[in-house]
């Protein structure tokens, strides 16, 4: 996944879909080889294409369009799904679209990388067409932070989870590995360089102390955009800003979401 990474960068995402993400994306990957996988153009052009499709079949009517943004939010799109600048750049094409009725986000996602997607829900944000967040699976962390762009949120009583509004970081340390098996590291840095990789050698010492404030100051940026998008409709329940979790009847609860119903009660506010 070139420009992608899930691995010593800071990500929004639950951890547990996290966990069940790596093993999947691992063995996809290894299908994907094997089997020659279209490339990220090739996946976008072929998206294109089914929007193009829904434009022709309406032959000049209005019509409402569902987007879906499913798997792991990524920046740049790759064999496994399309990236939050393909999707910025294709929202902007249907907002100027006279045809386009309205925009649905179909969303089933427990987060992904930060990079990429506050520009995302501020596009979204600021699209003239009316626009509806949908989930009837996992709506956490970065993918909440995408559906806090949109008008109205709407989840199926049946979806999975709702929430997570905070960061971290998952990172692994290769090197023992590696020299295990006769491979030997060196790092020479210039004398001027001494803020270089700063944070990354200080945490392979031991100390966090320094990407810790740097998780800090995003996740702070994460609070303060999702309190601006949710305003008073949100209520703080001491938790929900610490990364909690919810149902779909507890998200309602607490204003995390508008709604609940199907995706066809969606399409039907439009």
């Amino acid at each position: 996944m070139i420009g992608n990474t899930f691995i010593n960068t800071p990500l929004a995402i639950e951890q547990s879909y996290l966990m069940a993400l790596i093993p999947t994306l691992l063995s996809e990957y290894a299908l994907a080889q094997r089997t020659m996988s279209i490339s990220a153009e090739e996946k976008e052009q072929k998206y294109l294409s089914t929007i193009q499709a829904m434009n022709t079949r309406a032959e000049g009517a209005m019509y409402p369009v569902v987007i879906s943004i499913v798997g792991p939010i990524m920046k740049y799109s790759s064999w496994a799904c399309l990236g939050t600048s393909f999707y910025i750049d294709l929202l902007k094409s249907l907002d100027s679209n006279p045809q386009v009725l309205g925009i649905i986000l179909n969303i089933d996602s427990g987060g992904g990388m930060v990079s990429g997607t506050a520009e995302l829900t501020d596009t979204i944000k600021n699209l003239s067409k009316p626009t509806i967040a949908y989930t009837s699976g996992y709506m956490c962390s970065a993918a909440l932070d995408i559906a806090s762009g949109c008008d109205h949120i709407m989840a199926s009583p049946y979806a999975d989870l709702i929430g997570s509004i905070g960061t971290m970081l998952s990172y692994a340390d290769y090197q023992a590995m590696l020299e295990k098996w006769g491979a030997k590291f060196y790092e020479l840095y210039a004398p001027q360089s001494t803020e270089k990789n700063k944070e990354w050698r200080e945490l392979m010492k031991g100390n966090e102390a320094l990407y810790t404030e740097r998780l800090e100051e995003l996740a702070q940026s994460f609070i303060d955009r999702m309190k601006e998008n949710f305003g008073e409709k949100l209520t703080d329940d001491g938790k929900v800003f610490k990364g909690k979790t919810y149902t779909p009847k507890q998200a309602l609860e607490i204003g995390l979401i508008d709604q609940l119903g199907s995706i066809e009660d969606a399409m039907n506010l439009l």
